[in-house]
């Protein structure tokens, strides 16, 4: 689990093993079971966490119905952005859909490693860049498409989640119904077949 979290961030930015033996030691291991809540609305997020291994979403509620707003699979990092960087709370649910073990920085410890390492600094600034620059090509696909579309999208980004994930978590994520993704889902398995 963290050579998988070491990997990550060296593929980012090589580390001295200064720098990523102090990220280990700042860090905390938490296991989590399927269903269980990392944060839950008016908390506020002191931990980012690596997914070392299991499947996490975000949600929020609608009308007392869930949406889906981000998928985080293994190899991804998840926290509520909000809250956690304005120390606030937030509006959103985290949790598991599958057993999940998470690696965990605190926000204070995460700002001590700023400080103290540029290199850390610098792997941060690239972390955050990337979940801008997909959060920005999400928003579009998923906003601006029509549905086929976006779940071509969800295939080319989240494969592998098809097989673990309950249908209606997704149909919310691509703001369609259940019935909807079914019906994409059939006419795209006939097209494959013939």
């Amino acid at each position: 689990m963290i050579a998988l979290l070491k990997d990550y961030c060296n593929s980012i930015c090589p580390l001295s093993n200064e720098a990523l033996n102090a990220i280990l030691e700042s860090s905390e291991t938490k296991t989590f079971s399927a269903e269980e809540y990392i944060l839950k609305p008016k908390q506020t997020a002191n931990y980012a966490y690596f997914v070392a291994d299991g499947l996490v979403r975000s949600y929020y509620l609608k009308n007392d119905e869930e949406i889906t707003t981000k998928f985080l699979p293994q190899g991804s990092f998840i926290t509520s952005i909000f809250s956690f960087y304005s120390r606030m709370p937030g509006n959103e649910f985290i949790k598991t859909i599958t057993p999940a073990t998470l690696v965990g920085l605190h926000y204070d410890n995460l700002q001590k490693l700023y400080h103290q390492f540029p290199e850390i600094n610098f792997l941060g600034r690239v972390i955050t860049e990337k979940y801008l620059f997909f959060l920005e090509i999400e928003i579009y696909n998923l906003r601006k498409q029509n549905a086929e579309e976006k779940y071509l999208f969800f295939l080319k980004h989240y494969p592998h989640i098809m097989q673990i994930c309950p249908l209606k978590y997704i149909a919310s994520y691509l703001s369609i119904s259940v019935e909807t993704l079914s019906r994409i889902r059939s006419k795209i398995a006939d097209s494959d077949v013939h």
